[in-house]
């Protein structure tokens, strides 16, 4: 099933039984399954149509924004359709509290002229192999209305 974003940055397919909707509190779009382990939050910004920027840039700078340091820094890139692209990578993120488990992460970035989609998907350490798989298979499926 195709979703389209709200504000009309963005579509994707959503995997079967996955299901998307608006996030009232940090705005954007949250994707997941209700039996699954984690959720995809997707969040898309319109830019100036003549900038076509590195998604791999934007990744760095995002991640050093929330100060997530990478241990081997790799960044794996995908092609989307209408030459769009995306940069993504995967990290498991230790707590300094003791009670507090690990999470895995996989942060992306997808770029488009006159479009920008950051995208995260968060769930317990130990969790991600259920969900990995539909999840890097939404994120290719990303079309970016900058591209249209």
């Amino acid at each position: 099933m195709t979703f389209r974003d709200p504000e009309g940055r963005f579509s994707l397919q959503l995997p079967s039984g996955w299901l998307a909707e608006p996030d009232p509190e940090a705005g954007g779009v949250e994707v997941y399954h209700p039996d699954g382990a984690g959720t995809l939050h997707l969040l898309g910004f319109a830019g100036n149509p003549d900038d076509f920027l590195d998604p791999a840039e934007e990744l760095y700078a995002f991640l050093d924004e929330q100060d997530v340091e990478l241990q081997d820094e790799e960044v794996e890139d995908l092609e989307l359709a209408d030459d769009a692209e995306l940069a993504y990578t995967e990290y498991v993120a230790e707590t300094d509290e003791e009670d507090d488990e690990p999470t895995f992460h996989i942060m992306a970035v997808a770029t488009a002229p006159g479009t920008l989609v950051f995208a995260s998907y968060t769930c317990p350490a130990g969790e991600e192999d259920r969900e990995r798989g539909a999840v890097l298979s939404t994120l290719a499926s990303l079309q970016l209305t900058g591209t249209a």
